[in-house]
């Protein structure tokens, strides 16, 4: 296999269209960007979030052992989409940052309603923050490499190129963190995997992680949306997308403000890849 791998082809050849339906087709945009000035990326407008009384909430999935979601992938040695589906276990994942402006209210929003998250962060942005690294792993929080740059055609790069990319993340995430910390996991930019990206983060001692539930929060679709799409598609083993980098994240955090109370009273137990 060589190239970008198609996460649409391999759901459909697996029979995975429900959870194709679910997660879009945010994968070939820039759905989980790198803060970019001004964050004017189409969908980001919109009107005041409504309070959660007056949302649609539907009920969360009981966490019935083995009702698991499809992860497609690309085999035995792909990306990791979902946790072992046994139990109530599920995780959240956190995106794009550190964030001077998101990642401490995420980190209070965790901190109140006891939850550890995987925090995937941009070299640069580490570099640029090294305070955050710090709060984040004071918290009780992994810290994943998301590349140095975000760079979104990292299916399509030499593996040259990839490798610094991750290198370089890395070093910078065990430099931001004042105590050595290296991350052990990866996420490529937009779930963009290919078998360069896979075979240079393995190199690095990285092992791949991907997600199955992404409510498309980096495109602010609406408090609504975000809640309905994490309660409807969480089922044991789920891995959530969620993000606190990228542009505007208030979406994101009054969405999770409702969601994260409502599944754990469902009787999920949140836990790291």
């Amino acid at each position: 296999m060589s190239g970008a791998v198609s996460r649409r082809s391999l759901l459909l050849a697996l029979g995975g269209v429900g959870l194709l339906a679910a997660c879009g087709d945010g994968r070939a945009a820039w759905h989980d960007g790198q803060g970019i000035p001004g964050d004017s990326r189409p969908g980001e407008g919109g009107s005041p979030d409504p309070s959660a009384s007056a949302l649609d909430i539907p009920p969360a999935n009981p966490p019935t052992p083995g009702v698991c979601p499809t992860p497609g992938g690309l085999g035995p040695k792909g990306p990791q989409y979902t946790l072992p589906c046994h139990g109530t276990d599920i995780a959240l994942t956190v995106d794009d940052g550190p964030d001077p402006a998101y990642t401490p209210k995420m980190l209070a929003l965790l901190a109140q309603q006891g939850i550890h998250a995987t925090f995937c962060m941009i070299g640069r942005s580490a570099a640029a923050h090294p305070d955050l690294v710090k709060r984040v792993l004071d918290g009780g929080h992994h810290i994943a490499n998301h590349t140095h740059s975000h760079p979104m055609d990292i299916a399509k790069m030499p593996a040259a190129a990839v490798h610094t990319e991750l290198a370089k993340a890395t070093d910078a995430i065990s430099k931001a963190s004042g105590n050595g910390y290296r991350p052990a996991l990866f996420r490529s930019p937009g779930g963009a995997w290919s078998p360069t990206v896979l075979s240079q983060a393995g190199n690095l001692g990285l092992r791949a992680l991907d997600w199955t539930v992404d409510p498309r929060d980096w495109s602010r679709p609406g408090v609504q949306h975000i809640v309905s799409t994490i309660l409807k598609q969480t089922h044991p083993g789920s891995i959530i997308l969620e993000h606190d980098g990228g542009g505007n994240r208030d979406q994101t955090l009054t969405a999770l403000g409702i969601v994260l109370p409502r599944l754990r009273d469902a009787g999920y137990t949140f836990v790291q890849p």
